[in-house]
């Protein structure tokens, strides 16, 4: 595979060009990224580095003191670069192509269609670099680490059929044989340890998106511990779990290695938070000499690694790390969800100490799964949604969330952020079914109560955020009921609200750039667009025809 360097300082270029491009196509893949010529030039002294994207307008190093020192090091030529640029940067991509650059692509412009025959032009010169040997490590390097994540899946789960075919279809019987023996000769002397890396679950974050994640994530991983020179297989069981192989070296002992594993770890963490956008935390087993023993320290690895819901995430977890606590589980009544319910339904006050009671022993719990952890907040959701059904009312009326709650519970990551999460919604659920709140705050009322809110703030900044939060409701809910008892959007009113009030000002002789500006425009553009949108002229047609 092309190894691909993308250098930007900015994050969001650096995004569009690893999601929108099919690098595998092209047979590369995303090795690093970097922020800045400095960085890119520290990259590419960590790790081989075929081909680099880099910006032209960078701090600390830019992209032409990049390329200029890039070819002095690299005499031969053997790292390609493609330069990107804005329209203006047109003189310093003529000088980049001094000093070796091979072709360039506007930032503005980064449909694949158009860079599609940029980066083929660059594969196609990085092939013809490569001699016929280095062609053949690099394909041996691609086939071994693939052998390697297929008998790590197998050793640590039961693999399909299909799986283990399609992991032996990469090479010869006789070259995966000598291969595996190579591999466990230098396993027998350096020693090894089975880890888990686990990843926070994200809450929204497209499927298609979190598939992609899986390559990114183990090359991060790969290059930082490659970074320290030593060895690590890595391989996927889902998209958020990870089976981790790491190899001792014979010159460090057992609390050596353990720090110099943690320093690695997160180091690899905080990249993925960076490059990846994700988090996670990862569990290292007991060392092993054994490897019938891998599937047993693989299910310990995952044990600690599950801590992180318990003692929170970006951490590295080790045997010791363990709490030395007897398994405990919570009681089937960590609160009396009846009088809970019963409390908040009669408008009382009591139902937030039996809640902080059994959120505190919640609190307490420890060495179990968390599937058992969540049955408690689960059931109590349930209850709280059965509360507000009796009322009228639908989750998303007080949430706005399209999922359910429990559904949302799923993705929470740590027992502190649910039992945050669960004390908010019981509140917003106590307050939307008390007596005097149901009563006082039916919809004609709460569409008045804002109706009222804007006609007095009209001239200031306002939005259906502000709105929402001052009726106590949610925007969801607050759009739908004001434009159904209405007859017109929020923003069409706030409109309709500040254009009258500008017809008013006209006559008193006010110019024009004041009366937007009193009515809550400042922007005399946006004024004289929402004035016509609203009249059908501009505010000088308008006082002309007043006139």
């Amino acid at each position: 595979m092309i190894r691909v360097l993308l250098v930007d300082d900015e994050p969001i270029v650096r995004i569009a060009l690893r999601e929108l491009i099919s690098w595998e196509r092209f047979g590369c893949e995303i090795a690093s990224e970097a922020s800045n010529g400095r960085e890119a030039l520290k990259r590419i002294e960590e790790g081989t580095i075929d081909l680099v994207l880099v910006d032209m307008q960078m701090p600390l190093m830019s992209g032409i003191e990049f390329i200029k020192e890039l070819s002095s090091k690299d005499a031969s030529g053997r790292i390609v670069v493609i330069v990107l640029s804005a329209y203006s940067d047109y003189e310093y991509v003529r000088e980049a192509f001094l000093y070796g650059a091979c072709d360039y692509v506007i930032k503005n412009d980064l449909e694949e269609s158009k860079v599609a025959p940029v980066i083929q032009k660059a594969v196609e010169l990085i092939q013809a670099k490569w001699s016929e040997t280095e062609r053949k490590e690099q394909e041996a390097r691609s086939v071994r680490q693939n052998m390697q994540e297929q008998w790590l899946l197998r050793a640590v789960q039961p693999v399909s059929p299909e799986v283990a075919g399609a992991a032996g279809t990469a090479v010869s019987g006789r070259e995966r044989t000598e291969a595996l023996e190579s591999w466990r000769r230098a396993m027998d002397v350096s020693g090894h340890c089975l880890g888990c890396l686990l990843l926070d679950r994200m809450y929204g974050r497209p499927r298609g998106i979190q598939d992609q994640q899986s390559r990114f994530v183990m090359h991060t991983v790969r290059q930082v511990v490659e970074g320290y020179g030593y060895e690590i297989v890595i391989a996927p069981l889902s998209v958020l779990e990870y089976a981790i192989l790491v190899f001792i070296p014979a010159k460090l002992g057992g609390q050596a290695f353990r720090s110099l594993f943690s320093e690695m770890m997160n180091k690899a963490l905080s990249h993925l938070q960076q490059y990846v956008d994700v988090s996670g935390a990862v569990g290292l087993a007991e060392p092993s000499q054994r490897r019938d023993s891998w599937s047993d320290r693989y299910r310990q690895a995952v044990h600690l690694a599950r801590l992180r819901f318990f003692q929170g995430s970006g951490q590295v977890f080790f045997p010791e790390s363990m709490p030395m606590l007897a398994q405990n589980r919570p009681q089937d009544a960590v609160w009396s969800i009846p009088r809970l319910i019963r409390e908040m339904e009669q408008g009382n006050t009591d139902w937030e100490e039996e809640l902080e009671a059994g959120l505190k022993q919640m609190g307490e719990v420890r060495l179990m799964a968390v599937e058992t952890v969540l049955q408690p907040y689960q059931a109590l959701l349930w209850e709280l949604g059965t509360l507000l059904k009796s009322q009228g009312l639908e989750w998303r009326q007080i949430t706005d969330e399209e999922e359910t709650p429990v559904i949302r519970l799923e993705y929470m990551n740590s027992a502190a952020e649910i039992n945050e999460y669960i004390h908010s919604l019981s509140r917003q659920v106590a307050r939307a079914v008390h007596p005097a709140h149901r009563m006082a705050e039916t919809v004609p009322r709460m569409v008045d109560k804002v109706k009222q809110w804007i006609d007095r703030y009209y001239s200031e900044p306002l939005s259906l955020t502000g709105a929402s939060e001052m009726a106590g409701i949610s925007e969801n809910y607050l759009s739908k009921i004001f434009a159904k008892e209405m007859g017109e959007t929020f923003i069409e009113y706030v409109a309709r609200k500040r254009i009258e009030s500008a017809i008013q000002m006209m006559k008193s002789g006010m110019k024009l750039y004041e009366i937007g500006e009193k009515v809550g425009y400042p922007n005399q553009g946006h004024f004289t667009k929402v004035f016509k949108r609203v009249t059908g002229q501009t505010p000088l047609e308008y006082r002309e025809s007043l006139r």
